[in-house]
């Protein structure tokens, strides 16, 4: 069975990632992205963090890069409806 949607409290990693890198972007290194994008990712191991990137990890770089969205306007956003604030 495949999920389609985790819950909020499930991008834990995501959330407390976003609060150390707020509103930087263009200036990130490797290692913050990874634990921004990657570490809540039911498919992360450690011992493939420098091999691998998939594709959703090369898109949400790009947006994060280009100033499209910060750390925490992402972390925002995965939020459900309701729980804006």
């Amino acid at each position: 069975m495949v999920r389609l949607m985790t819950s909020f409290k499930e991008f834990s990693n995501l959330n407390f990632a976003a609060r150390e890198l707020g509103s930087r972007t263009n200036d990130l290194t490797a290692a913050e992205l990874r634990k921004l994008l990657c570490h809540d990712c039911d498919f992360y191991t450690e011992d493939h963090e420098e091999d691998l990137e998939c594709s959703c990890f090369q898109i949400l770089r790009l947006v994060i890069e280009r100033g499209i969205l910060s750390p925490a306007e992402l972390a925002q956003a995965v939020k459900p409806t309701g729980e804006e604030k």
